[in-house]
């Protein structure tokens, strides 16, 4: 059964972002966000942790190549979702949190060719902190809702170790992300974007 978490730590979730006219990212970010404005209001409420899901727009999956505007919008995606990680939840809950974030950063990339190896890696690590919530969740703690999606809490006794774990999971991704550039220039500057992004994901596991 979902349990509302504490007041403390709840905030109200907006129905979603509103991009400035003049917006630098443009209209391929304002469809990445319907997508994920989409994905979070319109899905029945289930297990946070169906990884089988599609989640993915395949209009905006499958039109782009490399694109800046893409890069910083799979960047926005991570840091707006761990944003909202910290903001929304107790520490317990970001790992399940955190791991719904990068699954959703992944599914707007999936079907793009030069992007796939940087799908394929968030995804991986989305598995990898599936894992860790699973090995150490507390299965008495309610479950902790934000807007339709609802997490599970890892037990505070194992809060340490699920941090360290989480944290090695995270500077492995970085380094795959950074090598699967190759010596294509092109590739090294988008994948380092989405790796320095998933690097600062550790800070919110730290909090």
């Amino acid at each position: 059964m979902t349990a509302a978490i504490a007041p403390a730590y709840a905030v109200a979730v907006p129905g979603g972002p509103a991009l400035a006219q003049n917006d630098p990212l443009g209209s391929v970010l304002e469809e990445l966000l319907l997508a994920q404005y989409n994905d979070s209001y319109s899905e029945p409420v289930g297990p946070s942790y169906d990884l089988d899901r599609q989640e993915r727009d395949p209009s905006l999956s499958s039109a782009y190549d490399l694109d800046d505007r893409i890069t910083r919008g799979v960047v926005w995606i991570i840091q707006n979702g761990t944003n909202e990680c910290r903001n929304s939840i107790r520490p317990e809950y970001r790992f399940d949190c955190l791991r719904n974030v990068l699954a959703r950063a992944a599914s707007t990339i999936d079907n793009r060719p030069n992007y796939r190896d940087a799908a394929r890696e968030l995804r991986n690590l989305s598995r990898k902190l599936d894992g860790i919530v699973s090995k150490y969740q507390d299965r008495s703690a309610p479950r902790a809702s934000v807007g339709q999606r609802s997490y599970r809490a890892v037990s505070k006794a194992n809060l340490a170790k699920a941090r360290s774990e989480a944290s090695a999971a995270i500077d492995e991704s970085v380094t795959i992300l950074l090598r699967s550039a190759g010596n294509s220039e092109k590739r090294k500057t988008h994948y380092s974007q989405i790796a320095t992004a998933v690097g600062s994901t550790k800070r919110l596991l730290r909090s």
